[in-house]
């Protein structure tokens, strides 16, 4: 028998070595099964991997998300059940055209003003999650119950506008906000797929008021509504908790997760941030203009959409208020649903490229409405009431990873809530300014034709702005990542 080779001296016996089991892909000494405490990625990120969340706040996160879900399903009609009830409210209160957007013009400001205070609240630890949602809740029911038993437009500010625009901010972006943070692995498909509640939720209200509401029943519905929100936003809010600060799931190993493109498939497309940016840093970056610029105007034509879609189909189209009902519900379907599927999609395809791809089809969908209700053809109508839902709401989720993927993930609720603020404005010209040319003098035809062609530039100029956008932090003399 030939002998066999000594060992090296120094080395270890071959039976006392540590035998590494074969594995298929890539494998980054140590890492190994997920462990609990404290790690570092190759990048310096921290996390703190366990304990589960039934150790933590007794429940596992697929309850406090569906709890997120059902909570903005609830309050999602003060917003895109509104322009259906526009002429519920004509009657009911004798207002011209302008002064009822301009309520809801309000409640978009108010809504879109709380994002970025409430986020360096919750940071601060002086707004805990439970908290925020049973003010937003207290709120959203003491509005709609002032708004349902008072007279005249300045009433209807107060209690709609400002008190239901704020509990509706704070429900929001807790709700968003808080799913996030228990889904690190994937935060804006998971916040996204709640946040889509906010649009799809509306349905039901849209179709009450499309069939069956009346003026001298909109009191006793506004209150039904103010005892349902106030009463399922609390109970869902009751259990809302923050993790740990920088916790991760057990489940995956947050090491691999970084680099392993099989795993984590989004990260060929999406590379992490540089390096950590505070709010500061993060105002002062050359794309934080651009993000709050683009939002702003894909916003704007959003919230225009949603708000003048049902009067528009009444006032040129020539359709009753059940076709109209049916557009803004095709419209605000589309809006929810296509954040899920925007995030999948931008995970092939990078967030930037998917951002611009349906701030496009949202942009072109304002000339197929135009055209529709011009010629009085409903099936044009929907189909681009379809496509401008499928552009209007996909774009939420996307900003939301961007500034994940900008400016890191320590201070992401802050800088994400920076960036959500652009709704104010997006409220303000998207709702306010656009009813000085829809009700003004003019034949409706003529300010809606004004104003679709304005929205449809804006949703172009929306996406050519964000092939401009950069990750921050690179060096000047490397290129930015393409995506």
């Amino acid at each position: 028998m030939q002998a066999q080779p000594a060992p090296p001296a120094g080395s270890a016996p071959a039976a006392s070595r540590p035998q590494v089991p074969a594995q298929s892909g890539p494998v980054y000494p140590p890492y190994g099964a997920p462990l609990r405490g404290e790690v570092r990625d190759c990048y310096g990120r921290r996390y703190v991997v366990g304990p589960p969340p039934r150790e933590i706040i007794g429940r596992d996160r697929v309850q406090l998300l569906r709890g997120a879900w059902l909570a903005l399903v609830t309050i999602g009609f003060l917003q895109y059940a509104y322009g259906v009830a526009v002429p519920t409210l004509l009657s009911a209160h004798g207002w011209t055209h302008a002064q009822a957007f301009g309520v809801l013009a309000l409640w978009a400001v108010c809504q879109g003003a709380v994002a970025y205070p409430a986020a360096r609240l919750r940071a601060a630890g002086r707004l805990l999650p439970r908290t925020a949602m049973l003010l937003g809740a207290g709120l959203c029911a003491a509005g709609l119950l002032l708004f349902a038993w008072t007279d005249g437009l300045a009433w209807a500010l107060i209690g709609y506008s400002v008190l239901c625009g704020v509990g509706a901010g704070l429900v929001y972006h807790t709700c968003t906000s808080t799913v996030a943070r228990w889904y690190p692995e994937r935060p804006a498909t998971r916040a996204g797929l709640v946040s889509g509640a906010f649009a799809y939720g509306a349905i039901p209200v849209i179709a009450v008021f499309g069939l069956w509401a009346t003026p001298a029943g909109l009191e006793m519905l506004l209150t039904v509504l103010a005892l349902v929100v106030g009463a399922v936003v609390a109970a869902c809010g009751w259990h809302f908790a923050d993790p740990p600060r920088d916790w991760w799931p057990t489940a995956i190993d947050p090491r691999s997760w970084a680099v392993d493109k099989r795993l984590n498939r989004s990260r060929a497309a999406n590379p992490p941030a540089v390096r950590e940016f505070s709010p500061a840093e993060a105002l002062r970056s050359r794309c934080w203009p651009l993000l709050f610029g683009t939002l702003a105007l894909a916003g704007a034509v959003s919230l225009f959409n949603i708000a003048y879609l049902a009067d528009f189909t009444l006032r040129v189209g020539g359709f009753g208020l059940g076709a109209a009902a049916l557009a803004a519900g095709v419209l605000v379907g589309a809006n929810g649903a296509s954040r899920v599927v925007a995030s999948r999609l931008s995970d092939r395809l990078g967030r930037r490229r998917t951002l611009s791809l349906v701030l496009a089809v949202g942009a072109l969908a304002q000339f197929g409405l135009l055209y529709g209700g011009s010629t009085g053809s409903l099936g044009v109508l929907l189909a681009a009431a379809l496509l401008a839902g499928l552009g209007g709401g996909s774009f939420y989720p996307l900003f939301s990873s961007l500034a994940l993927e900008y400016y890191g993930a320590r201070d992401v609720g802050s800088n994400t809530g920076a960036i959500y603020s652009a709704k104010v404005v997006g409220g303000v010209i998207g709702i306010g300014l656009t009813a000085l040319a829809v009700t003004g003098a003019g034949p409706p035809e003529q300010g809606y034709a004004i104003a679709f062609c304005a929205a449809g530039a804006a949703g172009l100029l929306a996406a050519a702005l964000t092939r401009l956008l950069r990750q921050p932090g690179h060096p000047r003399t490397l290129p930015a990542h393409p995506r």
